[in-house]
């Protein structure tokens, strides 16, 4: 009887996944069978398993394999030998552009993009996420579309220079000569480039070494401010504020005020919700942004969290029905007795805490009636709850928030989706009050700085 014969080293590949024979030797030494070459199992396993044909390269890694294996297959009787001999593969090889392009584009918004496309690079791609990690740069500055391989990037003089900077240093091909005429532009006044920073005279911050346009701006919007307001942004122009110290009334004002982080962890239990709005107040943070996660109105400890953030807003001069407004609607609270069979068992599982008492559901409701009616949004708006998504209603308002707190249902994961997201790490300041210090969802893990 002749031996079964494989037609491609594709099939081939697949016996070796399969099977656990493949894997198996006899061990002369211990008279039992061990695991053989584990590494080779894993790779097979990822050829076995492709998501697109097979390349080049990994056609003849997959002939490495099978002619390394060619005794075990005609051990169990299976002729491999003609197929290593001409192999055969069930697809065409699939070929990876090797082209490296950089180019200028523009996004839906009508801003200036430089577009990268390269196969994929270990070192490249660390220094494009380096880029973005050293030089602050905002959440959406650096986008990579999985599906084209392309990276987007936000054009900016910073971007201009070291995106050319790598794109030269790893021979992409320039669409036109603007970024290289830009780059040497940039490289020119980086070398005539002197550190900007700040002074107090005549209880007024000066800047010194900054653009014509920053110091009209700066006379326009800070110059007659609080000194500790004026402090405060400096970090927001991107201004050094190093060895600057002023009075604040506020111990949270003052901490805010003095750092240079834009990303603070407010603990808890250390500071007072009083403090912290006290705080935004003297530094003239408003309005706020509050992004809201999970039901709230299910929870005895969210309902009472939520309600004694409101009465200290209240505390400090905010109408609740005027300044406070909702950009979506709680779900309306149940009092026990009203639920049905399931709605009772799924309260029973929720409540880890404390069963809601009839104070708490009437703070619950006035929190579900306030959502349903208090929608309107605008410049006079001091505090606005968002959960989810972004509303039209804020978008058309063009308010500009100075600050979030990511307080409520969640804490640092109260932020919603990726848009949300972004719109919170472009606001000036963002604060996590919460008992623990949250991480960053960034690419590198690294903690948000305490207050």
């Amino acid at each position: 009887m002749s031996k079964p014969s494989i037609k491609t080293i594709d099939e081939a590949i697949k016996i070796l996944a399969y099977n656990d024979w493949a894997w198996n030797v006899y061990d002369d030494r211990l008279g039992n069978d061990k695991l053989a070459h584990p590494k080779d199992k894993s790779v097979v396993l990822s050829l076995a398993e492709p998501r697109y044909p097979w390349t080049e390269k990994q056609a003849k890694l997959a002939l490495g394999i099978v002619k390394r294996y060619a005794t075990k297959f005609e051990s169990y009787g299976i002729e491999i030998r003609d197929i290593i001999k001409n192999p055969v593969y069930e697809h065409p090889f699939r070929i990876i552009n090797s082209e490296k392009i950089i180019e200028l584009s523009e996004d839906h918004e009508g801003n200036t993009t430089i577009l990268m496309k390269f196969p994929y690079d270990k070192k490249i791609v660390f220094l494009l996420r380096c880029c973005k990690e050293k030089r602050n740069l905002p959440a959406g500055y650096f986008r990579f579309d999985g599906e084209t391989k392309i990276w987007t990037v936000q054009k900016s003089e910073v971007t201009t220079y070291y995106m050319t900077m790598i794109a030269a240093r790893y021979n992409f091909a320039f669409d036109s000569e603007q970024l290289l005429n830009e780059f040497e532009d940039i490289k020119k006044e980086k070398i005539n480039f002197k550190k900007n920073y700040a002074t107090i005279k005549d209880n007024k911050i000066k800047l010194h070494h900054v653009s014509e346009q920053l110091q009209n701006y700066w006379q326009n919007n800070f110059n007659n401010k609080k000194l500790i307001v004026q402090l405060d942004q400096l970090k927001h122009v991107g201004v050094c504020q190093k060895n600057l110290r002023v009075k604040c009334y506020s111990e949270v004002g003052r901490k805010i005020a003095h750092n240079i982080n834009r990303q603070l962890w407010v603990d808890k239990g250390t500071y007072t919700k009083d403090e912290i709005i006290l705080g935004l107040q003297e530094l003239d943070a408003f309005p706020i942004l509050m992004p809201v996660s999970g039901a709230i109105t299910d929870s005895y400890d969210d309902i009472v969290d939520f309600a004694e953030w409101i009465k200290c807003f209240e505390r400090h001069g905010l109408d609740r029905y005027k300044d406070l407004a909702w950009g979506f609607e709680f779900k309306e609270p149940k009092e026990y007795k009203d639920m049905n069979e399931d709605e009772k068992f799924m309260n029973r599982i929720n409540f880890d805490s404390k069963k809601l008492d009839k104070e708490t559901f009437e703070k619950a409701y006035d929190l579900y009636q306030e959502s349903k009616q208090f929608r309107n949004i605008d410049q006079n708006t001091k505090v606005y709850f968002i959960r989810n998504r972004i509303p039209r209603t804020m978008m058309r308002s063009e308010i500009k928030f100075k600050c979030s707190i990511v307080a409520l249902g969640g804490g640092y994961y109260a932020t919603g989706g990726e848009n949300i997201k972004r719109l919170l790490d472009n606001i000036p300041k963002k604060l996590y009050y919460s008992n623990a210090r949250p991480m960053s969802y960034e690419w590198q893990s690294r903690a948000i700085i305490k207050l």
